[in-house]
């Protein structure tokens, strides 16, 4: 399995999703290079996940808002997400700033954010406001 590092965790190719923290690395890359040899349809809906800083957070409800549809529906978005860590589906919390879900547990979610600067006293303290998706 190719990998890559980012921070607290290991990314890993699977041929058809990312793998959070997999166990059986054959080849390690550089994490830009990583990107580059991977590629899967995600639903557009989840590139505005780019759009959310490192260092910031985002509430499933701010998301919801941006692309029209409710926190919940965003819950089952982000679940389908097949690229965690790259397209930055840990960048969402809940509107209570509790961390919520995530792919690979609440743990590595906690360290994600942790890394990138996004926590204060272990709870996220910068919100970032997305801007409504335009259809076209």
């Amino acid at each position: 399995m190719l990998c890559s590092r980012y921070g607290p965790v290991t990314l890993g190719w699977s041929g058809e999703r990312v793998v959070v923290n997999p166990r059986d690395c054959t080849e390690w890359t550089p994490l830009r290079d990583f990107v580059k040899s991977i590629y899967i349809d995600v639903d557009r809906r989840l590139w505005l996940l780019l759009d959310i800083p490192r260092g910031y957070v985002t509430t499933y409800k701010l998301y919801g808002m941006a692309i029209g549809a409710t926190p919940r529906q965003v819950g089952r978005l982000l679940a389908t997400n097949k690229l965690p860590v790259i397209l930055p589906c840990h960048r969402v919390v809940m509107s209570n700033m509790e961390l919520g879900g995530y792919i690979a547990g609440v743990k590595v979610k906690r360290d994600l954010l942790e890394y990138e600067g996004a926590l204060c006293g272990g709870r996220p303290c910068r919100v970032y406001i997305p801007r409504a998706v335009e259809e076209g």
